[in-house]
C-alpha cells in the first residue's frame, strides 16, 4: 500500500492552489481529480478587484487577500516562465446615483486607497458614459492557464490518480484512510467545489451554489484596454476578443449553457455600448458558495483524517492564496484558523 501524508480531492482552483502549497511544505500528497474541463475555475473571469462596487465597500480582508494573491501567482508565472496574472484598469461605468456615492465614500481611506479617479472612460465613442466611470487598479488572472502551470509544476512531487472519487472505496481508520485499499494517508481533504453538497460526512455545510454564464465575444471596433463593469463586466482579451459575464443562477444547477443568459448578458451590454457582437463560446460553470459567503476550511468535528477547503465563490481567486496558507499552517502547525473561514463556525454545538 502507498503511504501519503495527504490525499486531496479535487482539481479545480482550491485543489491545485492546495496541493501545490502542501508539496512547498514537502509533503507526500496524493492528488484525485478528473481534470478541470469541468471545474467552475476554468469557466471563471480570474477577476481580482478590491471593492464592492454594489455597496462601495472594501472586500472583506483585501488588504491581506490581494497582496498575498499577487505574490503567490507572481511566484507561480516565475517558475512556469509564462505569463497569466494581468494587471487591469476596472473602470466602474456610473449610473446617475453612482458618482455621488463614490465622492462621499472617497473620503474614507479603506476606500480611497484603491480608487485611481472618477472622469470619462478615454478613447471610447462606443461607451455609454453621460456620468463618468470610477476607476480602480486590479487583476485578471487567465485560470485555463494557471491550472496547466500548477500541474506541470507538481507532476513530479505528487502522484496523480486522474478518475472520479469514490466514496464507497473510502476507508476510516484509526491512523489515517485509505482509499481503494492500495493508498494510505494521514488526511484526506476534500475540495470538490459544489460537488460537496453530495458529499454525506460534510453535509452541515450550508453550501449555496450558484451557476453562472459567460460568453466570449469579438468585437470588431472596439480597441479596450480597460475592464468595463455595469451590472456585468466586459474584459478585454486582445484582438478585439472580450469575454463577457456574469449572470448568477441558483436554481439551475447544470454546466450547460442557456439561451436566457445569453439574452441576459448581451441585453446589459448594450445598456452602455453602442455596439454589434459576434459570440465565439458560451460558458457555463457552478461556483462552490456558501450561505454566509465566506470560505470553509477544517478538520471534521467528529473525524479528524477529513478535512474540507472549498467555498471560494465568485472571488475564489483573490481569496484562494490566503486561505490556503491559513489552511496549511493549521493542518501542519496547528495554528488557529480565521474564525470567518473556520469550519467551526459551521458546527451545531
Amino acid at each position: 500500500m502507498d503511504h501519503f501524508d495527504q490525499i486531496v480531492v479535487g482539481g479545480g482552483l482550491a485543489g491545485s492552489v492546495l496541493v501545490y502549497q502542501l508539496t512547498q511544505q514537502g509533503q507526500h500528497v496524493c492528488w484525485i481529480h478528473t481534470g478541470q474541463e469541468k471545474s467552475s475555475t476554468v469557466v471563471a473571469a480570474g477577476l481580482i478587484n478590491p471593492l464592492v462596487f454594489r455597496y462601495l465597500t472594501s472586500v472583506w480582508k483585501a488588504n491581506k487577500l490581494l497582496p498575498e494573491a499577487v505574490n503567490f501567482y507572481q511566484s507561480i508565472e516565475e517558475i512556469s516562465q509564462r505569463s497569466f496574472l494581468h494587471p487591469i484598469t476596472i473602470a466602474k461605468v456610473f449610473g446617475d446615483q453612482d458618482e455621488a456615492l463614490w465622492r462621499q465614500k472617497m473620503k474614507k481611506p479603506e476606500i480611497t486607497q484603491w480608487i485611481d479617479s472618477i472622469g470619462k472612460v478615454p478613447d471610447n465613442d462606443l461607451l455609454i458614459q453621460p456620468f463618468g466611470a470610477g476607476f480602480v487598479q486590479g487583476y485578471w488572472l487567465d485560470t485555463v492557464v494557471f491550472l496547466e502551470e500548477i500541474n506541470k509544476i507538481v507532476a513530479d512531487k505528487v502522484v496523480t490518480l486522474s478518475d472520479r472519487f469514490y466514496l464507497d472505496d473510502l476507508h476510516l481508520m484509526s491512523d489515517g484512510v485509505t482509499y481503494k485499499n492500495r493508498f494510505h494517508a494521514n488526511k484526506i481533504i476534500f475540495c470538490e467545489g459544489w460537488q460537496a453538497v453530495i458529499n454525506p460526512f460534510f453535509n452541515f455545510v450550508p453550501f449555496r451554489p450558484v451557476k453562472g454564464e459567460l460568453l466570449t465575444i469579438i468585437i470588431e471596433n472596439l480597441n479596450s484596454n480597460y475592464l468595463l463593469v455595469k451590472d456585468v463586466f466586459l474584459l478585454p482579451l486582445g484582438k478585439n476578443i472580450f469575454r463577457l459575464g456574469s449572470t448568477y443562477d441558483w436554481d439551475d444547477l447544470s454546466d450547460e449553457p442557456t439561451e436566457k443568459a445569453r439574452a441576459h448578458l448581451l441585453d446589459k451590454l448594450y445598456s452602455f455600448l453602442k455596439v454589434k457582437v459576434e459570440v465565439i463560446d458560451h460558458q457555463a460553470g457552478v461556483r462552490p458558495a456558501i450561505a454566509d459567503r465566506r470560505s470553509v476550511a477544517g478538520l471534521h468535528p467528529d473525524y479528524p483524517q477529513l478535512a474540507i477547503f472549498n467555498g471560494l465563490g465568485a472571488r475564489g481567486v483573490m481569496i484562494a492564496p490566503w486561505l490556503g496558507k491559513q489552511f496549511v499552517e493549521h493542518l501542519l502547525f496547528q495554528k488557529s484558523l480565521d474564525e470567518k473561514i473556520d469550519l467551526n463556525r459551521v458546527v451545531k454545538k
